[in-house]
């Protein structure tokens, strides 16, 4: 709770009042959704397991009412933008102290309580177990948690026997559940629910308009920014660069950057953030740099591109979601720390995907920017490996079914 200050103040004005109202358990009457429909309480960290639950959350809400939590405030946003057609309620999760969780509880009375992925908390697991049925669904065990989890395994185990299911993404990852204490008739492989991702298909005015090919680099992390606008400013080509940060609060800073690269380039390049892209020309620039300065949108802006790099990857961050890429047929380019998103592997071995340090960045690029044949296999092969290993969803949506009242 000493962390309490820095996350209340790093938080925008606006959502300061409802992020400390309702991380403590207290919410307006009007914050019940006013209908008769039972209600399922779904927990998603951030923005990656908002969007990997998103077909779920759809599919549960015309039976149930949905109350999605989420911890960060893009997720908050992502949440609000997806769902608000359907009947879903977003709100912070509360901490996980008795008090929080029991005033939680209570107002919104949910038949059922989801987790997804790792989000093992120990009492909100403790107090909703003794009432309704407790699931994790799209369950994964990165080796960092499976190593720090074996060394309580005694605390974990009790914790795992309170939960009614268990749906995992891999068979490795079943293995480590059972490993820390999971009873094996409650777990589940039913594949990863990333794979079932829906995109919208946005046309934006100004697409035709950019110079090709389209480099396209996804959820930047500081110092990804930089790396890759040296590699593109190296390439010698015409063509058009977007970056997209992870992080909003970043815009400015990468705003800057940016700006300063293309004034020490002898290149004339031209550069727009996405919000004020203009949808005509009236001289076509040679060379492009694009910020993107909006949520929401990275899943269709892939579908524009001819090359996507995914970040997070060019450094010990663990990588971003390569999927959306994939979903659009796109050749997928990555740095060597891919280790969130394991399945990788198998795209590597099935060359759906380019894996290689930052030294190399130009050289790859340049080779891609310049065959649109090679573009065109790997993003092909990518597709396939996508469309293998859908159908996680409908596999889960069957168990919850037998479990929730």
């Amino acid at each position: 709770m000493f962390l309490l200050p820095f996350e209340y103040f790093k938080r925008p004005v606006s959502l300061r009042k409802r992020w400390i109202r309702e991380k403590f358990g207290f919410f307006k009457k009007n914050d019940k959704i006013e209908a008769f429909k039972p209600k399922i309480l779904i927990h998603a960290v951030s923005v990656g397991e908002v969007v990997a639950v998103s077909r779920m959350i759809k599919e549960l809400s015309s039976k149930y009412e949905i109350i999605l939590s989420t911890i960060t405030d893009t997720g908050q946003k992502i949440a609000q933008d997806r769902f608000k057609n359907h009947n879903v309620k977003v709100i912070y999760i509360p901490f996980d102290i008795p008090f929080a969780i029991n005033k939680t509880l209570r107002h919104f009375k949910p038949v059922a309580l989801i987790l997804t992925e790792t989000e093992l908390w120990p009492n909100l697991i403790r107090i909703s177990s003794k009432k309704i049925p407790v699931i994790l669904v799209n369950g994964r065990m990165s080796d960092k948690s499976f190593n720090g989890y074996s060394k309580i395994k005694f605390f974990i185990k009790s914790l795992l026997k309170r939960l009614t299911l268990l749906c995992v993404q891999e068979e490795r990852y079943k293995e480590r559940f059972l490993n820390i204490g999971a009873e094996e008739q409650k777990i589940h492989v039913t594949g990863n629910m990333k794979f079932d991702i829906e995109l919208r298909e946005i046309h934006f005015p100004w697409e035709n308009a950019i110079e090709q090919p389209v480099i396209l680099a996804g959820s930047t992390h500081e110092p990804e920014e930089e790396i890759i606008l040296d590699a593109f400013l190296k390439l010698n080509i015409t063509g058009t660069l977007i970056i997209a940060p992870r992080h909003p609060e970043r815009f400015e800073v990468v705003e800057t950057l940016i700006k300063r690269k293309i004034a020490e380039s002898s290149k004339e390049i031209s550069f727009s953030k996405l919000s004020e892209m203009p949808s005509v020309f009236s001289v076509k620039p040679l060379a492009y740099v694009v910020l993107v300065d909006q949520m929401g949108i990275l899943g269709s802006l892939y579908r524009i591109c001819d090359i996507a790099i995914i970040g997070g990857s060019f450094i010990a961050h663990g990588g971003q979601n390569p999927l959306e890429p994939a979903y659009w047929r796109k050749p997928i380019v990555c740095g060597p720390f891919m280790h969130n998103f394991p399945f990788i592997e198998e795209f590597l071995n099935h060359k759906a995907c380019i894996m290689i340090d930052k030294a190399s960045l130009p050289e790859i690029l340049k080779e891609l920017a310049e065959n649109s044949e090679l573009r065109q296999t790997i993003g092909n092969r990518a597709y396939q490996l996508f469309l293998n290993k859908s159908g996680a969803t409908e596999k889960t949506l069957r168990l919850i079914e037998k479990v929730i009242p």
